[in-house]
């Protein structure tokens, strides 16, 4: 006698066939945060150079971070590559409409540059080398859900490595997948639009 399967009974084992062909696919260093940051900066009005180094795909291994500062009404953007470089450039119109300030990570600072090495990750650049947008927070003390909120900023250092100086961990800027926060980000080139979802 042939059984015959309920119709719920065949699209809960679809599901769960469909599921475990999404997981078995993803490696868990090649995933996004799903903390959305929505920035989007126009460096071709800003004319940053410290941004369009990290921004250019000739550059790689430069990391920029980027964070907000206020100061007697000023809201500016502070640009820090990994080699010491800093520069200042106030908010215009557009960032002021878009309320740049609340879409910089988890914590007020984003890290974005190229990686040096190859990589098969989603938003990799022809050639194999990725664009990467990293949270500027270490991902093993900061808690973004605990109050009062208490900042873990990194540390950026010239041989593209990340540091932590409350837990002493390293990370390597140019690996994905090296335990950082990641998000989605894009380049239009050095003088370009920068998005980070």
């Amino acid at each position: 006698m042939r059984k015959i399967l309920h119709p719920s009974a065949v699209r809960l084992a679809a599901a769960v066939a469909l599921a475990a062909t999404w997981t078995a696919c993803q490696d868990e260093s090649f995933t996004f945060s799903t903390y959305r940051n929505n920035l989007t900066i126009d460096n071709s009005i800003h004319q940053d150079p410290v941004l369009a180094g990290a921004m250019n795909a000739f550059s790689k291994g430069i990391f920029c971070r980027i964070t907000f500062s206020q100061k007697t009404g000023v809201k500016k953007f502070i640009f820090e590559d990994n080699h010491g470089n800093r520069s200042e450039k106030p908010f215009n119109a557009v960032d002021e409409r878009l309320q740049s300030q609340n879409h910089l990570g988890m914590n007020n600072g984003l890290i974005v540059g190229f990686t040096t090495f190859g990589s098969s990750a989603p938003g990799t650049a022809a050639g194999g080398d990725a664009f990467v947008a990293y949270d500027n927070q270490c991902p093993d003390c900061f808690r973004y859900d605990e109050l009062p909120l208490r900042n873990f900023p990194l540390s950026l250092h010239g041989n593209g490595m990340a540091s932590c100086d409350n837990c002493k961990r390293k990370y390597d800027l140019n690996v994905v997948g090296n335990g950082l926060t990641r998000y989605r980000a894009t380049t239009t080139g050095p003088n370009g639009i920068l998005h980070v979802e």
